[in-house]
């Protein structure tokens, strides 16, 4: 009898926790454009993640540094091609989304990912030291301390993703050859690049000339000031870094054979900005296409292919 009502008294307990939660109705949100209301709650949420991803990894580029790597060669005064290479790894600790996600008609979803100042100071305070233990093991050993007061402070980044295949990605791919651009641009104006050039010239006209420009560096630190979406497809991000420069002056002074030193600091920011542009990612197959008809231009076209092949091959013929 007393396991019985021992039984009951839990379950009791149990369903009395449960009722606690109480289950929540969503309100009716704001209407969606038509092209996300068509693609589903799914492809939402996965271009909300996908926006969530872009986020975190702008806040790394802009905490930790990203690794620039550009090769631009031009032949006979004309581009000959272009490649820039922006790379970064980290580890983000405390990122949250602040806001609700927007929603584009263009397919396009933004969003703000932040972080506190505070974490990422602590992060970057703390020492890592790896000790080897008799045994084999490591032993890994941390310790930080905060040293800095940033009153609750965030950085934050707008995250963007997009529906595959619609408009909105090639508007947010375009951006995104606009940042390495302009972080390109950063790296070349403040670290330097290397320039190489060759002219050969023959019976007083030119045979050939090449031009090679290469940097690679690691550019930290660096805002976006202004991003805007062109009418002809290109995109323009503009990118500031601001560089503070400590200027450290020693006075000596020397009274009755005491000498007395005398070190000051000042601090000069620089301030560098640069803007760079990226267009629409082509297709692999949009030149042949273009040099071609497609297969849907004409009814009979597959046909059409397959007969010509036949008749022109001998072999078959015979």
């Amino acid at each position: 009898m007393k396991t019985t009502l021992f039984l009951l008294a839990v379950l009791a307990a149990t369903l009395t926790g449960h009722a606690a939660v109480k289950s929540t109705e969503e309100k009716s949100a704001a209407a969606l454009p038509p092209v996300w209301a068509k693609a589903g709650p799914r492809e939402r949420l996965k271009a909300v993640r996908a926006a969530e991803l872009d986020g975190n990894r702008l806040l790394a580029e802009r905490i930790y540094g990203i690794a620039v790597d550009g090769d631009t060669t031009v032949y006979d005064l004309a581009l000959e091609n272009d490649d820039v290479r922006g790379a970064v790894s980290a580890c983000l600790l405390g990122v949250v989304t602040t806001g609700e996600p927007e929603f584009f008609e263009d397919g396009r979803v933004e969003l703000v990912r932040a972080v506190r100042i505070q974490d990422v100071i602590e992060r970057l305070n703390t020492v890592i030291k790896n000790t080897k233990l008799d045994s084999g093991r490591i032993k890994v050993e941390s310790s930080s301390k905060r040293t800095v007061e940033t009153k609750e402070k965030n950085i934050d980044v707008m995250g963007n993703a997009a529906l595959p295949g619609s408009e909105g990605q090639q508007k947010v791919l375009a951006k995104r050859a606009a940042e390495l651009d302009a972080y390109r641009r950063l790296a070349e104006r403040v670290m330097g690049m290397k320039i190489n050039g060759e002219s050969t010239m023959r019976d007083f006209a030119i045979k050939n000339d090449r031009i090679t420009a290469a940097v690679a560096a690691a550019v930290k630190g660096a805002t976006p000031t202004a991003i805007k979406y062109k009418p002809d497809g290109t995109c323009e991000v503009t990118l500031e870094l601001k560089i503070e420069d400590i200027i450290r002056t020693t006075k000596r002074h020397i009274h009755n054979g005491s000498e007395k030193i005398i070190i000051s600091d000042s601090s000069k920011i620089r301030t560098f900005s640069e803007t760079g542009t990226g267009t629409r990612r082509e297709s692999e197959n949009q030149s042949a296409e273009s040099a071609s008809p497609r297969a849907g231009d004409e009814p009979f076209f597959d046909t059409k292919i397959i007969v010509e092949q036949v008749v022109s091959s001998r072999p078959v013929v015979r």
